[in-house]
Formats: structure tokens, C-alpha cells, sequence
């Protein structure tokens, strides 16, 4: 494939995983470095296998049939089982929302910014990134951002690396499986991202004239770079997290006398995790619930967009600098996304099965096989993490 054939490609996959890298995941990844230190790296890393073969599933999707998740599953089964299968990921998507909103006013209090002017500033350019009609300038949009997340993670962590550190860890107790769960929730399961990596793909893909074959293989080069660089930021965070000592991560000005001169680069980490995310989940939710009811359109768009965004933004405002109750609630209910996965992830198995819908790119027996194993465990994930919040 050319360098031009590439360049016209690039953007649905790389976005779809680098949102996985998102305020959530990277506070996570610090808390999992204050508790265990290196010890969970091999399971980060790990996670990347997972996280590849659920998002090539959907960008093979849109890829080959130029349609959203939600547009398939409306067109072969029904609008019921669209709607069933959708609106659990829009519940989802509110907490994430929450999540980034408050990754954004920790970061903003990092860089020295006021967190109220930083939430506004950062929701109004949000909303204009939003309100657009031009998806190419979205995308160009997000791939700076991701830029600017991967070069601040890896300025904050060149200092830190203790190549002393015992890098795996076993336990049968409740924590670390607990924690385990958050991070397959936070980090390979945010349920937005299927969608995301399918309508954008199709999206884009669709107006391009390339060979299909062309397509499918550069959609699976992208995903597994995407999904390398990801687990590596969340690494970064936990190497990150474990020199903090004991200091609570969601609480910015503690966090700031930790890491000293690097707070700032730190705190523009969380900002760009935490944007990059909310634009993401916001078009996200639009293109999944508004596919499934088949009322995709730019008015709707921005109703759902309000619906979820306002009173999320709001309610970070309330909470003043409680963040650590908000974070610690998201990333919990985030431990859980596992379940939501399981039906759209069930469904879209079956889809890519379908040679009437995939041809030549339908999915053999022993990838289906690889496929629903590995969402069988995904959802195994989450059932752990209900057993350990009980």
C-alpha cells in the first residue's frame, strides 16, 4: 500500500484507541502504580490483545459494509434489539463523561489554570469541535490531541523508570482482583469506542477509492498500533502512580507537590486524555442510539450531546474539588462495562460471520472462535468486578 493511500486512511482506528488512554484509565493506571507498583504492568500489557481483537471487529465492520454497529444491527435482527443493544452504552457513556470532566479540573489545577475556567474553556472547544459538520476537520482535530497525549506521557515518565521494580505480580486477594477489573473496564472496554471505530470508519472509508483489501489491511496494521500505544500511556501512568507516596492522585494540589516540575506536563496529560475522550463518546453516543432508532441526523446529534454533556459538566461543578469521590464512583461503574459490552459484542461476532454482509471478509471459525472467547472473558471481567463490589 502507498504512503498517500495510507495517509488517506489514517485516523478512525488510531482515535478509537488512543480515547481507550482516556482520564479514567490514566488515574486508574496511577492508582494501580500506588498500589502495586510495577507488578500489574504484564497484565497492562496484555490487555493490548483484547483490546485489538474487539476494536478490529468493529472496524472491519464499518470498513467492509459502510455502516455503524447500530445501523447493522437494526438492518438484521430489529430496532429492539438495536435499542437494547445501544442504550446501555449511552448509561455508560454519562459516567465517562463524568470521569473525563474531572481528569480535565484535576489537570487544569496541574497546569495552574482556575478548574471552573478550565471546564468552561475546555466544554466550550468541546462544543465547537462538536457542533462542526465537517468530520475531516474533527478527525485532525483529535489526531493533534493524541499527539500531545503521547508526547507529555512520555516527557513525565523518562525520570521515573525504576528498572529495579519486579514487573509481575499473582494474588487471590479481593483488591487486586478488584483492580484487575478496573482495568479492563477503563482501559479495553469503554463500550463508546465499538461504535466510534465503526461509523468512523465507515464514514470515512466510504468516500474513499481504494481496494477493500487495501482497507481491511491497513484498518488491522492501525488498530495494533493503536492498541500498543494505548496499554503504553496507562503503563506510564502506573509508573507514574508509584511515586506518589501515599498522596490521593484525584486530589490536584497534592499531586502537584509530588511530581514538582512535572505537574504541568502531567496535567496537560489528563487534559488531552480527558478531550480526546469527550469527543469521542459524544459522537460516539449520537451515532449508536441514533442509528439503532434510525433517526441520524445533525439536530439529534446535538440533543444527545446535551442530554449527556450539560448535566454531566454541571455536576462537576457542584462537587467543587471533591473529585476523588466522582473519579472513584466513574471508574467503579466503569469496572462493570464488561456486562454492557457483552450483547453489541455478541451481535457484531455474528455479523462478521455473515458472508452476505463481509464476502471474502468474514470472519473464519478459528477467529470467530479467538473472538468470542475473548469476550467471553471480557465479560468474565466484569461479572469479577460485581463480585467484588458486593
Amino acid at each position: 500500500m502507498s504512503i498517500r493511500d495510507s495517509a488517506k486512511l489514517f485516523g478512525p482506528a488510531w482515535i478509537a484507541l488512543l480515547a481507550d488512554s482516556d482520564a479514567a484509565s490514566i488515574l486508574g493506571g496511577v492508582s494501580s502504580g500506588e498500589e502495586f507498583g510495577y507488578r500489574l504492568i504484564w497484565f497492562l500489557l496484555v490487555l493490548s490483545i483484547p483490546l485489538f481483537i474487539i476494536q478490529e471487529a468493529s472496524g472491519r465492520l464499518g470498513a467492509v459494509s459502510n455502516r455503524g454497529i447500530g445501523t447493522l444491527i437494526r438492518e438484521n435482527y430489529s430496532r429492539r434489539t438495536s435499542i437494547l443493544a445501544t442504550i446501555p452504552i449511552f448509561v455508560v457513556d454519562f459516567f465517562t463523561y463524568l470521569s473525563e470532566y474531572a481528569g480535565i479540573a484535576i489537570g487544569s489545577v496541574l497546569v495552574g489554570i482556575n478548574p471552573l475556567v478550565g471546564l468552561l474553556m475546555f466544554f466550550g472547544l468541546h462544543v465547537l469541535v462538536i457542533v462542526t459538520r465537517n468530520y475531516q476537520i474533527t478527525e485532525k482535530s483529535l489526531i493533534l490531541t493524541s499527539v500531545i497525549l503521547i508526547l507529555s506521557s512520555l516527557i513525565i515518565v523518562a525520570p521515573r523508570i525504576n528498572s529495579g521494580e519486579s514487573l509481575v505480580y499473582f494474588s487471590s486477594s479481593r483488591n487486586y482482583f478488584f483492580y484487575l477489573a478496573i482495568n479492563v473496564g477503563a482501559v479495553v472496554t469503554p463500550p463508546c469506542m465499538l461504535i466510534y471505530q465503526s461509523s468512523a470508519t465507515a464514514t470515512k472509508y466510504s468516500s474513499l477509492r481504494i481496494d477493500t483489501s487495501k482497507k481491511v489491511s491497513w484498518l488491522n496494521l492501525e488498530t495494533v498500533a493503536g492498541s500498543i500505544v494505548t496499554e503504553i500511556i496507562v503503563v506510564i501512568a502506573e509508573i507514574v502512580g508509584t511515586i506518589l507516596g501515599g498522596v490521593d492522585p484525584e486530589d490536584p494540589l497534592k499531586l502537584g507537590n509530588v511530581l514538582g516540575q512535572l505537574r504541568f506536563i502531567f496535567g496537560v496529560t489528563l487534559i488531552t486524555a480527558g478531550f480526546l475522550t469527550l469527543v469521542v463518546v459524544s459522537l460516539s453516543s449520537a451515532w449508536g442510539v441514533l442509528e439503532a432508532i434510525n433517526r441520524n441526523s445533525y439536530n439529534n446529534t446535538i440533543k444527545l450531546y446535551i442530554l449527556e454533556s450539560i448535566p454531566a459538566v454541571l455536576i462537576i461543578l457542584l462537587v467543587g474539588s471533591n473529585y476523588s469521590t466522582i473519579v472513584n464512583f466513574a471508574l467503579t461503574l466503569l469496572s462493570l462495562s464488561p456486562i454492557v459490552v457483552a450483547l453489541p459484542g455478541i451481535l457484531i461476532g455474528i455479523l462478521l460471520s455473515k458472508r452476505e454482509i463481509m464476502g471474502g471478509y468474514a470472519y473464519g471459525k478459528a477467529r470467530l472462535i479467538l473472538y468470542f472467547v475473548t469476550i467471553a472473558l471480557i465479560t468474565l471481567g466484569g461479572i469479577i468486578g460485581i463480585i467484588e463490589l458486593a
